[in-house]
């Protein structure tokens, strides 16, 4: 017999799913199921439960459902503020090969810990992550993966991450904003720890809610599925889906190195560019000569997921910050010369149709504009969002 219902709680291992006839059941959770998706199953799928009060419990979930639609649907209450988890800050998938999803909170705490294939589930067993922080939880799977063999030989591992954070469509830009910078903060505290004390390679992806939701509906994680949108002309999603991790990588390293010339004009000086003059960097018109506001976008020196800006008029220079002033310098290969010589590509802070600049090692600062000189600085104020806010414009 087959049943039809709408998913109401998700645990660990099961999910919770009303039916027309408000009957309720469990069901084995799997990657594809989320909140409020609607699902068909059989009775083998049906999880037994012995209790009574099991089935109490669970009949009055669905009675309090059906009145929380009823009002909803004569507009006595919001049903979207109540789907809404605010502890849920955000979701982390892991592709190790074994695929995982975390829910996370605004502290980096593990809320919920969701295997996205069978390899991952038997893993999962052995981990506890209720309310521990994402790196701890990170390195319990891969103690795991190692003591099983699968991973930690003599080659380098390599290991895909994506984020998405989780936020409502009436929070404000600036409310956005301040998640996104706490969100990469425990992103690159948990890249920079896995890095130093395994042999690993992590590459970041970033995805929007929707790309998530686009991910479970083809049953695949959110990682992959960003891996998918970049290499989709070579691959398909069901390669994605096989794909070793350390391919993955590989193919979106090396997507990334095609080369491009750009210059960027202030969003609130118009026909002022960003350019370098006597080795500052700073914004002003009537650039001559014009290569000197011109920057070769390479992958960042530090992250393949940002961008770094080579002098285009001196090969082998960069646009780093020093004492947070814009500078350009010549390469040094030294971890703090490449962190300090990467940004993040961001939205517009004034103008979301534009660009901003997102210090790779000091997140909660972006390049601006003071006084016609650039700066990574914290951003409080409208001024602030417009000086830092640049046009894009490319250089054939």
């Amino acid at each position: 017999m087959k049943y039809k219902g709408i998913v109401i709680k998700l645990t660990k291992n099961k999910a919770i799913v009303t039916t027309e006839d408000f009957q309720c059941y469990y069901i084995k959770r799997s990657p594809t199921i989320c909140v409020g998706k609607e699902v068909e199953f059989t009775g083998k799928e049906i999880i037994k439960k012995k209790h009574a009060l099991v089935k109490l419990a669970l009949s009055a979930a669905c009675i309090i459902l059906v009145i929380i639609g009823l009002m909803s649907f004569t507009g006595i209450i919001d049903i979207n503020n109540i789907l809404y988890s605010p502890r849920v800050f955000a979701y982390i998938s892991v592709d190790i090969n074994p695929g995982f999803e975390m829910e996370i909170d605004y502290e980096g705490r593990v809320l919920n810990l969701v295997a996205l294939d069978d390899d991952a589930g038997e893993i999962l067993n052995n981990i506890e992550f209720d309310k521990v922080n994402i790196s701890k939880v990170i390195d319990n799977m891969i103690n795991e993966l190692k003591a099983k063999g699968e991973i930690g030989g003599n080659t380098k591992d390599y290991i895909l991450i994506s984020s998405t954070l989780n936020w409502k469509m009436e929070e404000n830009n600036s409310e956005i904003h301040e998640k996104r910078q706490r969100l990469d903060i425990i992103i690159n505290e948990m890249k920079n720890d896995i890095e130093n004390r395994y042999k690993a390679d992590v590459y970041l992806l970033h995805a929007d809610i929707e790309e998530r939701e686009d991910a479970i509906s083809k049953g695949i994680s959110t990682g992959r599925y960003i891996a998918y949108k970049s290499l989709e002309n070579e691959l398909s999603i069901e390669d994605v889906k096989e794909a070793a991790v350390a391919n993955l990588i590989e193919m979106l390293e090396k997507g990334n190195t095609d080369s491009i010339y750009r210059r960027f004009e202030s969003s609130n000086y118009r026909g002022y560019y960003i350019r370098t003059e006597s080795f500052r960097a700073r914004i002003s018109p009537y650039v001559d000569p014009i290569e000197d506001s011109i920057f070769k976008i390479v992958p960042g020196l530090a992250a393949a997921d940002c961008i770094s800006f080579e002098s285009m008029n001196y090969p082998g220079y960069y646009l780093k910050h020093e004492n947070f002033e814009l500078i350009l310098k010549k390469y040094e290969d030294t971890d703090l010369f490449k962190a300090d010589a990467t940004f993040r590509i961001v939205p517009g802070l004034a103008d979301g149709s534009m660009i901003s600049f997102q210090s790779f090692n000091y997140p909660n600062r972006y390049i601006r504009h003071r006084e016609f000189v650039l700066y990574i600085e914290e951003i409080f104020t409208e001024l602030d969002k417009k000086d830092a806010t640049f046009i894009e414009i490319k250089v054939e």
